[in-house]
Protein backbone atom coordinates (compact mmCIF):
# COMPACT_ATOMS: atom_id res chain seq x y z
CA UNK A 1 0.00 0.00 0.00
CA UNK A 2 1.50 3.19 -1.13
CA UNK A 3 0.91 5.87 1.82
CA UNK A 4 2.03 8.89 0.07
CA UNK A 5 -0.97 8.18 -2.42
CA UNK A 6 -3.38 7.00 0.55
CA UNK A 7 -2.53 10.53 2.39
CA UNK A 8 -3.28 12.35 -0.88
CA UNK A 9 -6.37 10.21 -1.39
CA UNK A 10 -7.72 11.23 2.55
CA UNK A 11 -6.57 14.63 2.22
CA UNK A 12 -8.48 15.12 -0.85
CA UNK A 13 -11.63 13.55 0.34
CA UNK A 14 -11.34 15.86 3.68
CA UNK A 15 -10.99 18.72 0.86
CA UNK A 16 -14.02 17.71 -1.22
CA UNK A 17 -16.61 17.50 2.07
CA UNK A 18 -15.01 20.16 4.17
CA UNK A 19 -18.18 22.00 3.72
CA UNK A 20 -20.79 19.64 5.29
CA UNK A 21 -21.61 18.73 9.04
CA UNK A 22 -20.64 15.47 9.97
CA UNK A 23 -22.30 15.19 13.32
CA UNK A 24 -24.82 12.57 11.60
CA UNK A 25 -22.29 10.66 10.05
CA UNK A 26 -18.78 11.01 12.01
CA UNK A 27 -16.84 8.56 10.22
CA UNK A 28 -17.97 9.39 6.61
CA UNK A 29 -14.51 10.16 5.71
CA UNK A 30 -12.94 7.22 6.73
CA UNK A 31 -15.74 4.73 5.73
CA UNK A 32 -15.25 6.17 2.07
CA UNK A 33 -11.50 6.00 1.74
CA UNK A 34 -12.04 2.24 3.42
CA UNK A 35 -14.80 1.34 0.20
CA UNK A 36 -12.36 3.00 -2.18
CA UNK A 37 -9.28 1.14 -0.96
CA UNK A 38 -11.29 -2.07 -1.69
CA UNK A 39 -12.95 -1.25 -4.94
CA UNK A 40 -8.78 -0.29 -5.40
CA UNK A 41 -7.69 -3.76 -4.31
CA UNK A 42 -10.43 -5.36 -6.33
CA UNK A 43 -9.19 -4.17 -9.52
CA UNK A 44 -5.90 -5.83 -9.07
CA UNK A 45 -7.70 -9.09 -9.40
CA UNK A 46 -8.88 -11.34 -11.62
CA UNK A 47 -11.91 -13.32 -12.57
CA UNK A 48 -12.42 -16.76 -14.50
CA UNK A 49 -15.19 -18.12 -16.34
CA UNK A 50 -16.05 -21.40 -17.54
CA UNK A 51 -17.78 -22.22 -20.77
CA UNK A 52 -19.54 -25.47 -20.74
CA UNK A 53 -21.95 -26.72 -23.45
CA UNK A 54 -21.68 -28.46 -26.92
CA UNK A 55 -19.87 -26.73 -29.57
CA UNK A 56 -21.97 -24.47 -32.11
CA UNK A 57 -24.53 -23.56 -29.46
CA UNK A 58 -23.24 -20.10 -29.49
CA UNK A 59 -21.00 -20.16 -26.30
CA UNK A 60 -18.40 -17.53 -27.86
CA UNK A 61 -21.61 -15.29 -28.94
CA UNK A 62 -23.02 -14.93 -25.51
CA UNK A 63 -20.10 -14.37 -23.78
CA UNK A 64 -18.98 -11.45 -26.47
CA UNK A 65 -22.22 -9.65 -25.81
CA UNK A 66 -21.90 -10.05 -22.23
CA UNK A 67 -18.28 -8.48 -21.66
CA UNK A 68 -18.79 -6.27 -25.00
CA UNK A 69 -15.88 -7.39 -26.36
CA UNK A 70 -14.68 -9.76 -29.04
CA UNK A 71 -12.99 -11.89 -26.58
CA UNK A 72 -14.21 -15.48 -28.26
CA UNK A 73 -13.93 -16.64 -31.66
CA UNK A 74 -16.97 -17.75 -33.17
CA UNK A 75 -17.06 -20.76 -35.31
CA UNK A 76 -18.86 -24.04 -35.68
CA UNK A 77 -15.70 -26.14 -36.17
CA UNK A 78 -16.15 -29.79 -35.30
CA UNK A 79 -13.98 -30.86 -32.43
CA UNK A 80 -12.27 -34.09 -32.82
CA UNK A 81 -10.77 -34.49 -29.33
CA UNK A 82 -11.67 -32.98 -25.65
CA UNK A 83 -9.71 -30.25 -24.77
CA UNK A 84 -8.98 -27.10 -22.35
CA UNK A 85 -8.92 -23.70 -24.20
CA UNK A 86 -7.79 -20.27 -22.23
CA UNK A 87 -8.41 -16.69 -23.35
CA UNK A 88 -7.00 -14.24 -21.55
CA UNK A 89 -7.99 -10.71 -21.83
CA UNK A 90 -8.86 -7.51 -19.96
CA UNK A 91 -11.04 -5.14 -19.62
CA UNK A 92 -10.84 -1.12 -18.02
CA UNK A 93 -7.63 -2.46 -16.31
CA UNK A 94 -8.80 -5.95 -15.25
CA UNK A 95 -8.00 -9.01 -16.53
CA UNK A 96 -10.01 -12.26 -16.51
CA UNK A 97 -9.94 -15.49 -18.45
CA UNK A 98 -12.43 -17.30 -20.38
CA UNK A 99 -11.99 -21.41 -19.90
CA UNK A 100 -13.68 -23.33 -22.78
CA UNK A 101 -14.08 -27.13 -22.49
CA UNK A 102 -14.76 -27.93 -26.73
CA UNK A 103 -15.26 -31.73 -27.22
CA UNK A 104 -16.65 -32.31 -23.52
CA UNK A 105 -20.03 -32.30 -24.28
CA UNK A 106 -19.57 -33.41 -28.26
CA UNK A 107 -20.43 -36.95 -29.64
CA UNK A 108 -16.88 -37.75 -30.74
CA UNK A 109 -15.08 -40.86 -30.90
CA UNK A 110 -12.52 -39.93 -27.93
CA UNK A 111 -14.16 -41.57 -25.18
CA UNK A 112 -13.70 -43.45 -22.39
CA UNK A 113 -10.62 -40.88 -21.02
CA UNK A 114 -12.78 -39.13 -18.57
CA UNK A 115 -10.64 -39.75 -15.80
CA UNK A 116 -7.59 -38.38 -17.68
CA UNK A 117 -9.80 -35.48 -18.60
CA UNK A 118 -10.70 -34.44 -15.38
CA UNK A 119 -7.32 -34.69 -13.94
CA UNK A 120 -5.59 -32.31 -16.89
CA UNK A 121 -8.80 -29.59 -16.33
CA UNK A 122 -7.79 -29.79 -12.48
CA UNK A 123 -4.51 -28.76 -13.43
CA UNK A 124 -5.05 -26.13 -15.81
CA UNK A 125 -7.97 -24.60 -13.57
CA UNK A 126 -7.51 -23.20 -10.57
CA UNK A 127 -9.85 -21.07 -10.09
CA UNK A 128 -13.54 -20.99 -11.50
CA UNK A 129 -16.20 -17.72 -10.30
CA UNK A 130 -18.86 -18.00 -12.82
CA UNK A 131 -20.05 -21.42 -14.62
CA UNK A 132 -21.85 -20.77 -17.53
CA UNK A 133 -23.84 -24.09 -18.70
CA UNK A 134 -24.70 -23.28 -22.62
CA UNK A 135 -27.25 -25.56 -23.99
CA UNK A 136 -29.96 -24.47 -27.01
CA UNK A 137 -33.61 -24.05 -25.85
CA UNK A 138 -35.05 -25.51 -29.22
CA UNK A 139 -33.99 -29.14 -27.58
CA UNK A 140 -36.68 -31.57 -26.22
CA UNK A 141 -33.99 -33.58 -24.15
CA UNK A 142 -31.22 -33.41 -22.70
CA UNK A 143 -28.15 -34.79 -24.66
CA UNK A 144 -26.33 -38.01 -23.25
CA UNK A 145 -23.23 -35.82 -23.90
CA UNK A 146 -24.41 -33.00 -22.02
CA UNK A 147 -24.95 -35.37 -19.23
CA UNK A 148 -21.65 -36.70 -19.56
CA UNK A 149 -20.42 -32.77 -19.12
CA UNK A 150 -22.15 -32.09 -16.00
CA UNK A 151 -21.02 -34.96 -14.63
CA UNK A 152 -17.65 -34.83 -15.65
CA UNK A 153 -17.61 -30.57 -14.26
CA UNK A 154 -18.90 -32.25 -11.09
CA UNK A 155 -16.29 -34.78 -10.65
CA UNK A 156 -13.64 -32.35 -11.48
CA UNK A 157 -14.76 -29.61 -9.25
CA UNK A 158 -17.20 -30.67 -6.21
CA UNK A 159 -20.72 -29.79 -6.35
CA UNK A 160 -19.67 -26.48 -5.27
CA UNK A 161 -19.11 -25.09 -8.75
CA UNK A 162 -22.62 -25.22 -9.73
CA UNK A 163 -23.44 -22.24 -7.02
CA UNK A 164 -21.93 -20.18 -9.48
CA UNK A 165 -23.41 -21.56 -12.39
CA UNK A 166 -26.00 -20.01 -14.94
CA UNK A 167 -27.68 -22.19 -17.31
CA UNK A 168 -27.88 -19.91 -21.01
CA UNK A 169 -30.45 -21.08 -23.40
CA UNK A 170 -29.52 -20.27 -26.75
CA UNK A 171 -31.83 -20.20 -29.95
CA UNK A 172 -34.47 -18.63 -28.11
CA UNK A 173 -36.48 -17.26 -31.34
CA UNK A 174 -36.46 -21.11 -32.49
CA UNK A 175 -38.42 -22.57 -29.38
CA UNK A 176 -41.84 -23.69 -30.43
CA UNK A 177 -43.60 -22.42 -27.96
CA UNK A 178 -41.24 -19.75 -26.13
CA UNK A 179 -42.32 -19.35 -21.78
CA UNK A 180 -43.14 -23.19 -21.69
CA UNK A 181 -39.84 -24.46 -23.25
CA UNK A 182 -38.07 -22.27 -21.17
CA UNK A 183 -39.66 -23.89 -18.02
CA UNK A 184 -39.16 -27.31 -18.77
CA UNK A 185 -35.75 -27.42 -20.26
CA UNK A 186 -34.60 -25.46 -17.13
CA UNK A 187 -36.39 -27.82 -15.18
CA UNK A 188 -34.72 -30.98 -16.77
CA UNK A 189 -31.13 -29.67 -17.13
CA UNK A 190 -31.58 -29.18 -12.81
CA UNK A 191 -32.98 -32.01 -12.36
CA UNK A 192 -29.71 -33.69 -14.38
CA UNK A 193 -27.50 -31.38 -12.12
CA UNK A 194 -29.32 -32.20 -9.05
CA UNK A 195 -28.20 -35.75 -9.58
CA UNK A 196 -24.48 -34.65 -8.10
CA UNK A 197 -25.59 -31.32 -6.24
CA UNK A 198 -28.84 -32.28 -4.59
CA UNK A 199 -32.10 -30.35 -5.18
CA UNK A 200 -30.71 -27.30 -2.78
CA UNK A 201 -28.28 -26.60 -4.99
CA UNK A 202 -29.80 -27.09 -8.60
CA UNK A 203 -33.48 -25.56 -8.15
CA UNK A 204 -31.21 -22.24 -7.12
CA UNK A 205 -29.44 -22.19 -10.24
CA UNK A 206 -30.99 -19.82 -12.69
CA UNK A 207 -31.68 -19.72 -16.20
CA UNK A 208 -31.84 -17.34 -19.21
CA UNK A 209 -32.42 -17.34 -22.79
CA UNK A 210 -31.25 -15.79 -25.19
CA UNK A 211 -31.17 -14.77 -28.97
CA UNK A 212 -27.62 -13.69 -30.52
CA UNK A 213 -29.34 -12.28 -33.75
CA UNK A 214 -32.11 -10.25 -31.69
CA UNK A 215 -31.51 -7.60 -28.39
CA UNK A 216 -35.46 -9.33 -27.52
CA UNK A 217 -36.53 -12.95 -26.51
CA UNK A 218 -39.43 -13.75 -27.84
CA UNK A 219 -41.45 -12.49 -25.01
CA UNK A 220 -40.42 -8.97 -25.85
CA UNK A 221 -37.90 -8.51 -23.40
CA UNK A 222 -34.35 -7.86 -23.51
CA UNK A 223 -32.12 -10.79 -22.67
CA UNK A 224 -28.93 -8.93 -22.13
CA UNK A 225 -29.36 -6.99 -18.99
CA UNK A 226 -30.89 -9.89 -17.77
CA UNK A 227 -27.80 -12.60 -18.74
CA UNK A 228 -25.64 -9.92 -16.70
CA UNK A 229 -27.74 -9.84 -13.55
CA UNK A 230 -28.25 -13.23 -13.35
CA UNK A 231 -24.53 -14.06 -14.02
CA UNK A 232 -23.36 -11.03 -11.45
CA UNK A 233 -25.72 -12.71 -8.45
CA UNK A 234 -24.28 -16.09 -8.75
CA UNK A 235 -20.71 -15.00 -9.25
CA UNK A 236 -18.39 -16.00 -6.26
CA UNK A 237 -17.56 -13.03 -3.93
CA UNK A 238 -13.80 -13.08 -5.06
CA UNK A 239 -14.90 -12.47 -8.58
CA UNK A 240 -17.87 -10.38 -8.53
CA UNK A 241 -16.33 -7.07 -8.04
CA UNK A 242 -13.71 -7.30 -10.62
CA UNK A 243 -16.66 -8.06 -12.81
CA UNK A 244 -18.49 -5.44 -11.86
CA UNK A 245 -15.49 -2.71 -12.19
CA UNK A 246 -15.28 -4.46 -15.70
CA UNK A 247 -18.36 -3.69 -16.87
CA UNK A 248 -19.43 -1.14 -14.81
CA UNK A 249 -19.01 1.68 -17.65
CA UNK A 250 -21.40 0.11 -19.86
CA UNK A 251 -24.46 -0.06 -17.30
CA UNK A 252 -26.92 2.53 -18.25
CA UNK A 253 -24.53 4.36 -20.56
CA UNK A 254 -22.81 4.82 -23.39
CA UNK A 255 -19.42 4.84 -23.99
CA UNK A 256 -17.20 5.11 -27.24
CA UNK A 257 -15.31 2.46 -27.65
CA UNK A 258 -12.68 1.48 -30.09
CA UNK A 259 -13.78 -0.98 -32.45
CA UNK A 260 -9.84 -2.11 -33.42
CA UNK A 261 -9.19 -2.97 -29.89
CA UNK A 262 -9.61 -5.90 -27.73
CA UNK A 263 -8.21 -4.16 -24.86
CA UNK A 264 -9.86 -1.35 -23.09
CA UNK A 265 -8.82 0.87 -20.19
CA UNK A 266 -11.17 4.36 -19.75
CA UNK A 267 -8.40 6.37 -18.47
CA UNK A 268 -6.94 6.10 -21.94
CA UNK A 269 -7.04 9.46 -23.43
CA UNK A 270 -5.61 8.15 -26.82
CA UNK A 271 -8.52 9.26 -29.82
CA UNK A 272 -10.96 6.66 -30.48
CA UNK A 273 -13.74 5.56 -32.96
CA UNK A 274 -17.24 6.86 -32.53
CA UNK A 275 -18.60 3.40 -32.24
CA UNK A 276 -20.65 2.65 -29.29
CA UNK A 277 -20.04 0.22 -26.70
CA UNK A 278 -23.33 -2.32 -25.93
CA UNK A 279 -25.15 -0.41 -23.30
CA UNK A 280 -27.05 -3.05 -20.39
CA UNK A 281 -29.79 -0.88 -19.58
CA UNK A 282 -31.37 -2.12 -16.08
CA UNK A 283 -34.71 -2.21 -15.21
CA UNK A 284 -35.68 -1.25 -11.52
CA UNK A 285 -35.76 -4.96 -10.43
CA UNK A 286 -32.61 -5.81 -12.22
CA UNK A 287 -31.10 -2.65 -10.33
CA UNK A 288 -32.37 -4.12 -7.07
CA UNK A 289 -30.59 -7.41 -7.46
CA UNK A 290 -27.16 -5.99 -8.06
CA UNK A 291 -27.54 -4.13 -5.39
CA UNK A 292 -27.93 -6.29 -3.05
CA UNK A 293 -25.18 -8.64 -4.55
CA UNK A 294 -23.13 -5.60 -4.01
CA UNK A 295 -24.30 -5.34 -0.50
CA UNK A 296 -23.28 -8.91 0.29
CA UNK A 297 -19.73 -8.76 -1.24
CA UNK A 298 -18.79 -5.20 -0.11
CA UNK A 299 -20.05 -5.07 3.39
CA UNK A 300 -18.90 -1.10 4.26
CA UNK A 301 -21.68 -0.05 1.39
CA UNK A 302 -24.34 -0.92 3.77
CA UNK A 303 -23.23 1.38 6.86
CA UNK A 304 -22.48 4.14 3.72
CA UNK A 305 -24.98 3.91 2.12
CA UNK A 306 -27.62 3.62 4.42
CA UNK A 307 -27.90 7.48 5.18
CA UNK A 308 -26.05 8.82 1.87
CA UNK A 309 -28.56 10.49 -0.04
CA UNK A 310 -30.57 12.02 3.31
CA UNK A 311 -27.44 13.32 4.74
CA UNK A 312 -25.17 14.14 1.88
CA UNK A 313 -28.11 14.47 -1.29
CA UNK A 314 -28.03 12.46 -4.08
CA UNK A 315 -25.25 13.96 -6.55
CA UNK A 316 -22.79 12.95 -3.71
CA UNK A 317 -21.44 9.79 -5.97
CA UNK A 318 -20.90 11.89 -9.19
CA UNK A 319 -18.75 14.54 -7.08
CA UNK A 320 -16.92 11.62 -5.78
CA UNK A 321 -16.38 9.50 -9.01
CA UNK A 322 -15.04 12.39 -10.45
CA UNK A 323 -12.71 13.19 -8.35
CA UNK A 324 -11.29 9.60 -8.03
CA UNK A 325 -11.46 9.00 -11.55
CA UNK A 326 -10.68 6.70 -13.75
CA UNK A 327 -13.23 2.66 -13.35
CA UNK A 328 -13.11 2.95 -9.44
CA UNK A 329 -15.24 6.70 -10.14
CA UNK A 330 -17.75 4.85 -12.36
CA UNK A 331 -17.92 2.34 -10.02
CA UNK A 332 -18.50 4.80 -7.17
CA UNK A 333 -20.68 7.19 -9.19
CA UNK A 334 -22.84 4.18 -10.13
CA UNK A 335 -22.95 2.60 -6.72
CA UNK A 336 -23.85 5.79 -5.11
CA UNK A 337 -26.68 6.17 -7.92
CA UNK A 338 -28.30 3.02 -6.30
CA UNK A 339 -28.98 4.92 -3.02
CA UNK A 340 -29.71 8.25 -3.86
Amino acid sequence: MNVIKDNNLLNNLKNLFSSINYKAYPSFIDDLFSLIKSLQESHKKSFVFLLVGRTGVGKSSTINSLMGEPICNIGDYDPTTIDVQSYEHEINGIKFTIIDTPGLCDNIPEKGNDQKYIEHIRNKVKQIDSLCFVTRLDEARVSADEMRGIEVISEAFTQDVWKYAVIIFTRANKADNYVIDLQERTKRIQKEIAKYTGDEVASTIPSVAVDNKSQTTPDGKRWLEELYTQVFKKMSDRGAVPFFLATVTRINKTVKKDKNRSKKNISDNSEQNDTRETEINLNGQQTEEIKSKLFSTVPILEKICGSLGSIFGGSVGKTIGETIGGVIGYGLDFIFSLFS
